[in-house]
């Protein structure tokens, strides 16, 4: 079974970013879904069509220098006693 959902990725932003600037950054990939996780905390749940992978997706994060953290949405499994 698979540890993360495919496409999907988590990550924060600096104060300040606006939701058109996160549609601008990721529109290439094929947004699908870009959700704010929890208000006032700028985190976010983003669902890519064309998912480029996590080591292109830091390089943009890094460049654009407004997101503190990108990761892979892990799938959390429950585990019998």
């Amino acid at each position: 079974m698979p540890m993360f959902k495919e496409g999907e990725y988590l990550f924060a932003t600096e104060a300040g970013v606006t939701v058109e600037e996160l549609r601008s950054l990721f529109s290439e990939f094929g947004i699908i879904k870009l959700d704010s996780l929890i208000v006032h905390d700028r985190s976010y749940h983003l669902i890519l069509k064309n998912d480029p992978g996590l080591a292109t997706l830091e390089k943009k994060a890094s460049a654009f220098g407004k997101i503190r953290y990108i990761e892979k949405n892990q799938i959390l499994q429950k585990y019998k006693k």
